[in-house]
């Protein structure tokens, strides 16, 4: 299905505008439970817009609008032995490629194949000012002017609704296989960044309930010297392992406790909170999902002392994402705030730098 909204929502965010009216950016809403509270605001619905613009298989490069479902771009790279430049975490089915973007985050190949930005090549968006804006280009070459269109992942609709993405996309490789290993939490946070350093086909590595799972992607020659090397067990369904963890139905993320983000250096060793918890790291040491209850202010100390952030992801108060800046960020994201949308029209609840 493909539909193009444009001219609708750019007459949506100009009726703002002129009306003073704060406006919040709507998709499927598979986001939403991150998101401050919009009941109060208008509404701009981007599920709509949708569909493929343009995909170029022997140039690596696709096109398409911001409503459109990621699974539905996986579906269609893969028919041609394809796929997504990186790991992009959908946590529902529904969700769009504007809302990954948007959100930011990037799975766990990160580490390995880059954040989702790294793989962005233009965008388009309507801003504060109901201007249609467009950014970057459609081929990897394109390196004219200000690198915008990257700028807006992470945005969460600050910047203005996105109309459509230009991405990277990749072969798929031949094999993946997945080994893991049973030990203890801080000798895997040490191998795991002992191999990130190695010459070894690995695109993903994680540790959870006492186990190092490593992710193998290449040629079946290049997996099978990378085996034997490594060691280990062969999991069984490696596939669904990793998806489990970028769409978060892996039993971790589903006990109804709440779950807390946390980033940090990826050397850093065992998080000693206060807190009873259990944790999955992920991003070879560098991302921690906490699952705990309650998290102390002692616990935010010792992970802002060791170089790191946490921000709720569910079951808590969403964490604005300015509450995680220092004041010289604050004032960097406030000026391009202004810059896009000087009336702060566009999700004002997460805009608020002072």
């Amino acid at each position: 299905m493909t539909n193009d909204n444009t001219q609708t929502i750019q007459d949506q965010v100009q009726q703002a505008l002129e009306k003073h009216h704060p406006l919040s950016i709507h998709g499927s809403g598979s986001h939403q439970f991150m998101l401050p509270d919009y009941t109060e605001n208008l509404k701009i619905e981007l599920s709509t817009h949708r569909g493929i613009i343009d995909y170029q298989p022997s140039e690596l490069t696709l096109k398409a609008r911001s409503g459109t479902p990621v699974n539905e771009i996986r579906k269609l790279l893969s028919e041609q032995n394809q796929r997504l430049a990186t790991d992009f975490p959908v946590y529902a089915e529904s969700a769009t490629l504007g809302g990954a973007i948007a959100i930011g985050h990037t799975g766990s190949g990160r580490p390995y194949l880059g954040a989702i930005r790294d793989h962005i090549l233009g965008a388009s968006l309507i801003n504060g000012a109901a201007e249609l804006v467009s950014f970057g280009g459609q081929v990897m070459k394109n390196v004219a002017g200000y690198d915008v269109s990257r700028l807006i992942t992470g945005s969460r609709g600050t910047l203005g609704p996105i109309l459509d993405i230009s991405l990277k996309v990749l072969p798929a490789p031949q094999q993946s296989v997945t080994v893991f290993f049973e030990m203890k939490e801080n000798r895997a946070i040490n191998l795991m960044n002992e191999m990130s350093g190695k010459s070894l086909p690995i695109t993903a590595s994680a540790f959870l309930k006492n186990k190092m799972y490593i992710r193998l992607e290449g040629t079946q020659a290049g997996i099978s010297q990378a085996q034997q090397t490594l060691g280990g067990e062969n999991l069984d369904d490696s596939k669904s392992f990793w998806l489990s963890i970028q769409q978060q139905t892996h039993d971790f993320f589903t006990t109804g406790h709440s779950l807390w983000r946390v980033i940090v250096p990826a050397t850093t060793p065992r998080l000693e909170l206060e807190c009873k918890h259990r944790s999955l790291i992920d991003w070879c040491g560098g991302l921690r999902w906490i699952q705990s209850d309650e998290v102390s202010q002692s616990d935010f100390i010792h992970i802002s002392n060791v170089g790191g952030y946490i921000e709720s992801h569910r079951s808590e108060k969403p964490t604005n994402p300015a509450d995680l800046m220092s004041p010289l960020q604050r004032q960097m994201h406030m000026k391009i705030k202004n810059a896009f949308d000087p009336d702060n029209l566009l999700n004002p609840k997460l805009s608020n730098f002072t």
